[in-house]
């Protein structure tokens, strides 16, 4: 059987004593996920399936998942900063309702009617996920949150931002 990948967080930590995980989910859309009945774990490379055994929202962007092969601490620690995917099948049909992050890079950046740059990288290593942008030559760090993204034009590689003010001019 094919898989198709799509990267859909990053495993932040180990949540309980049990093995349950927090993952930090690099979409809009959290909903899909307690739809999903596997992930794949890049571990060295490889893709690994995991079936799911329960999954809960623990804030915005952080899901506390339990997976059916990972039963302690232990086990759960060795998956600590590895890359989460899914089959891009299982969510082929609810991608229309949301819209992952990564699928954003290359995207210009308009603040009001001005481009101001281009997203470069999704950096989701940090508490708050960000776009990273190029701007005047340098590299700005702005946060990926519903508040501040105003449209997504997905046909022209759009996003249009409502960017504090100060916030490009932070070295």
């Amino acid at each position: 059987m094919r898989v198709n990948h799509v990267k859909v967080g990053t495993v932040v930590s180990k949540h309980g004593y049990k093995g349950e995980i927090k993952i930090n989910i690099s979409s809009f859309n959290l909903h899909t996920f307690p739809d999903l009945k596997h992930l794949f774990i890049d571990i060295d490379g490889c893709f690994i399936p995991f079936m799911i055994d329960k999954i809960r929202s623990f804030s915005k962007n952080i899901l506390i998942v339990k997976l059916n092969e990972i039963s302690s601490e232990q086990k759960a620690d060795e998956i600590i900063h590895k890359n989460v995917f899914a089959d891009s099948s299982e969510i082929k049909s609810k991608k229309s309702s949301g819209f992952f992050y990564d699928n954003l890079i290359n995207f210009d950046v308009f603040r009001d009617s001005k481009k101001i740059g281009k997203i470069e990288n999704i950096n989701s290593n940090l508490p708050q996920p960000v776009f990273e942008v190029i701007y005047n030559t340098r590299k700005v760090l702005i946060p990926i949150h519903v508040d501040l993204i105003k449209e997504i034009d997905k046909k022209n590689n759009i996003i249009y931002l409502d960017i504090p003010d100060g916030l490009l001019e932070i070295i």
